[in-house]
């Protein structure tokens, strides 16, 4: 073998070196982006859910039996949350009860997925910042996270009463 056989095949094996490589980091990629992509899906999966079960229940602690006409009979926005005997969310039977909830959700696939619910009242001309006066309309925020996530999945719903 003469010195210009041996340049070919030294430049042979690099090119097939670096075609390997090219292939590899090309799976390795499509690997993390269906991990990230399958996440998301899970967690806004997750995250409806529990936005589905906190629209169906009651607007207010004041409005679970009877009509309210005043926003001086709703809840004060320093009292949002649980109240007395409400320890799990399967008691929560108004939509303020579920203000600082956190619970997680595990899946065989993507593991373990953390779930946290703030409420708050918002005025009716500015839905996206808090007001600490009784209104008749309250913002839900759900955010959810989970190790695969490149950010906190944020799914929000105003609800009027």
């Amino acid at each position: 073998m003469n010195g210009a056989q041996q340049l070919l095949a030294i430049a042979s094996i690099f090119l097939l070196t670096t075609l390997i490589l090219n292939v590899n980091r090309s799976t390795t990629d499509k690997i993390i982006t269906t991990y990230s992509n399958e996440s998301f899906i899970t967690g806004t999966g997750i995250a409806q859910s529990m936005m589905d079960e906190i629209i169906i229940k009651a607007f207010d602690e004041n409005t679970v039996d009877k009509p309210v006409f005043e926003t001086s009979s709703l809840t004060p926005s320093s009292a949002l949350g649980p109240d007395a005997g409400e320890t799990d969310h399967t008691d929560f039977d108004d939509i303020d009860d579920y203000n600082n909830y956190t619970t997680s959700e595990t899946t065989d696939r993507m593991g373990e997925f953390n779930v946290k619910v703030h409420i708050g009242y918002v005025l009716p001309d500015n839905l996206e910042e808090e007001t600490s006066q009784r209104t008749f309309t309250k913002r839900i925020k759900v955010m959810v996270t989970n190790f695969s996530l490149p950010d906190t999945i944020k799914l929000y719903q105003i609800v009027g009463y």
